[in-house]
């Protein structure tokens, strides 16, 4: 797997684009490697910081662009688990909802 940036999550003056922008500093290729496959669709991926969720989309074969997205949009499942392993806590999510 393979990081590419996307402009749109990390320049917010272009014009027209849309999409959440990616905090300063994230390590995004570290984000695509811990993250896990969308168990219902291939070619997403999620991922936490700890504070947020990320969603990896795979744009082209092997290459993927991720940012953020409300812990709503995470697979019920992978937010089961990443509570039960303490990778996040619930004040969190219901913060970032």
């Amino acid at each position: 797997m393979r990081y590419e940036p996307n402009p749109k999550h990390k320049e917010p003056w272009q014009r027209g684009a849309r999409g959440s922008l990616c905090p300063p500093g994230i390590d995004a290729a570290a984000l695509l490697a811990e993250s896990v496959a969308d168990p219902d669709k291939p070619g997403k991926r999620y991922a936490t910081d700890g504070t947020l969720a990320y969603c990896g989309h795979e744009h082209a074969p092997g290459c993927w662009h991720g940012f953020p997205v409300e812990w709503r949009s995470v697979p019920e499942k992978l937010r089961r688990q990443w509570l039960a392993a303490k990778l996040v806590t619930r004040r969190t999510v219901r913060e970032h909802w």
